[in-house]
């Protein structure tokens, strides 16, 4: 067993972990938006809300999903519908930090900086702050069954339209 913040894990579950959130932060790096919904089950919540929101336990979020459809249209939107200048978006992703592990899931913490890089101009940091995730089994796979990603800075830039 192998302990983080109080939590013990068996390390196999640990490792699994560890794949699902590398493979999700490869498959949003890569741009394969596609694949994004498959990390979820499907029922399931994904929220970007800000800090001072999150603190004040409202559900107020620029970005609500409440179903692996609701991210697909997401993506539909975003390839097909939504107007944005072109952009590179880069993801650095601190270690998901398990923090609990109850009936409903396992709880996990994991921090994030964005930076985006538009045509001809230097790099900057786009958005940073934790995401606050549940993930469970489903169907022999780890899934997230919800993940709430909390804004450090309370404006958030009107361009997020790709998935933390």
């Amino acid at each position: 067993m192998i302990g983080a913040v109080g939590v013990s894990a068996p390390a196999e579950l640990r490792l699994r972990l560890a794949d699902l959130y590398a493979g999700y932060d490869a498959a949003l790096d890569e741009g394969a938006y596609e694949r994004w919904p498959e990390f979820f089950t499907e029922t399931c919540l994904y929220r970007i809300t800000s800090r001072e929101n999150h603190e004040a336990g409202l559900p107020v979020a620029m970005v609500y999903c409440e179903s692996r459809a609701m991210l697909a249209d997401r993506v539909t939107a975003l390839r097909d519908t939504t107007l944005y200048a072109p952009r590179l978006l880069r993801r650095v992703m601190g270690m998901p930090v398990l923090v609990a592990v109850a009936a409903d899931g396992m709880r996990l913490q994991q921090s994030f900086a964005l930076f985006e890089t538009l045509l001809n101009e230097p790099s900057r940091v786009f958005l940073c702050g934790r995401c606050y995730d549940r993930v469970v089994e489903a169907g022999g796979a780890l899934k997230f069954a919800e993940r709430v990603c909390v804004s450090d800075a309370t404006l958030v830039p009107v361009s997020l339209v790709f998935p933390i």
